[in-house]
């Protein structure tokens, strides 16, 4: 695809305009055009309302079915079918109101046959929006069911008018029918939901000696915006504890977005991992309910060792309550990494020093954990490791030249980092600051 001009467009009034912009650091681009364009399918070529005033429904099913079909395919692809159309969704305000009108909820391993390769765009966050007002609960805006693969969707706003609505469900298998390299370009969340992305796949019974929950894999955040609410979180990692194959879950990138949302969870990390997340302004906004930026959990009774990894990067956060956290760990090996962050915007508030922004358990399984490392980072409050009677046997947290702006001390029931158990944890603190004042370096054990 040529990245000088992607889509091309004529306007409504029929004079021909070619008119793409293309996202910072190599995403999708989007355009401005409509109709007339044999590569494009436009929504509002099929009735679609952009004033809101009446559902769109129809009109997207209708365009996601042109999209779609047998004549809009290319000859040779790599795999599964390549499509020759982009689906265009001009300025508007649009409702939907029945689940999987986005696109087509029709099984890859069926008649549906595996896509690979889907584009989606609009004019720009909050020029393009979709509103999503399902008359049902518990519904998905679109469903991925193994079929869609390399899919970009750009310059779009969704906002959920239902509590109880999830934005995308996708379940991969492997043998081909896999949702994987997903990325999201300009693309922003508002509203109240459920679950934003949930990632899930079949229990581990196998095909041909070929376990089948796997992929999900290779997704990215390009300068996105996360807003609302997310009771369960906004992505899940691996909704199916007990499939060890969702550790296959892998892959995810976060780049220069804006996660600034009032309650609930950002990230839900059940399986898998590998997740990378770098630059961006991370904000907590509703000082009377809880949030949490990073959930990594124990749900699973085992996990494998090459995904347990969290690597965070150059992030503001502000938590505007103590009820507010950057993260829980529950991981009991594995790497964490926290480099040339700061969370102390808050600090001058009351709260503060009683804050605990990032705790880590270290008794899930014996007296392990992941090893957890803060690299220059200015830090707020204390942070807690929840301990048993027995020494750490694997795990450690470290800090490398960071600053803890609310306390005196590094250690202790009144220092920075605090452990609840009689045992201490594996810990080491160099060339750090407590207050405004160096404290001495510590290594325990010696």
């Amino acid at each position: 695809m040529d990245r000088r001009s992607v889509i091309r467009g004529v306007t409504t009034a029929g004079a021909g305009v070619a008119a793409g912009a293309l996202m910072a650091g190599g995403g999708t681009a989007y355009a401005a055009g409509a109709g007339g364009d044999p590569y494009v399918v436009n929504v509002m070529s099929h009735n679609a309302d952009p004033t809101g005033a009446t559902p769109s429904d129809t009109a997207f099913r209708a365009a996601a079915a042109e999209l779609l079909a047998a004549p809009n395919w290319q000859k040779n692809p790599i795999s599964g079918t390549i499509l020759k159309k982009v689906l265009l969704i001009p300025p508007g305000n649009y409702l939907l109101t029945q689940p999987d009108s986005l696109l087509p909820n029709v099984d890859g391993r069926g008649g549906g046959g595996v896509v690979d390769g889907i584009t989606i765009t609009g004019y720009g966050k909050r020029i393009s929006r979709i509103v999503y007002a399902p008359t049902a609960n518990d519904t998905t805006l679109w469903t991925n069911y193994r079929r869609y693969k390399n899919i970009r969707i750009s310059g779009l706003t969704f906002t959920s008018d239902n509590p109880t609505s999830s934005f995308c469900y996708s379940y991969a298998e492997d043998n081909g029918y896999g949702a994987q390299d997903t990325w999201y370009t300009d693309v922003e969340w508002r509203g109240d939901w459920k679950r934003g992305i949930g990632l899930d796949g079949p229990p581990d019974a196998t095909t041909a000696g070929v376990a089948q929950s796997d992929l999900n894999s290779e997704m990215g955040w390009d300068h996105c915006q996360i807003g609302g609410t997310y009771s369960e979180g906004f992505l899940v990692t691996g909704m199916n504890s007990a499939a060890t194959q969702q550790d296959q879950f892998l892959n995810y990138w976060f780049r220069d977005c804006k996660v600034e949302f009032k309650s609930g969870v950002f990230v839900k990390n059940v399986r898998g991992g590998s997740m990378n997340f770098i630059g961006g302004s991370y904000i907590l906004t509703d000082t009377t309910k809880p949030g949490t930026f990073f959930q990594l959990t124990a749900d699973a009774s085992s996990r494998s060792d090459s995904v347990l990894r969290l690597y965070v990067q150059g992030i503001r956060f502000e938590l505007r309550s103590r009820d507010h956290k950057v993260i829980h760990s529950r991981w009991t090996r594995g790497n964490i990494t926290f480099v040339s962050c700061d969370d102390t915007a808050q600090h001058f508030q009351p709260f503060a020093p009683t804050a605990v922004p990032h705790a880590y358990d270290f008794a899930v399984d014996g007296a392990g954990g992941p090893m957890v490392r803060y690299v220059d980072c200015a830090l707020m409050g204390s942070h807690q490791v929840r301990t048993g009677t027995a020494p750490t046997t694997s795990g450690k947290v470290l800090y490398d030249g960071c600053r803890f702006i609310d306390m005196t001390k590094a250690t202790g029931t009144e220092g920075f980092l605090r452990w609840t158990g009689a045992a201490a944890p594996r810990h080491e603190i160099r060339d750090c600051l407590a207050g405004s004042t160096y404290t001495a370096d510590v290594k325990y054990p010696a």
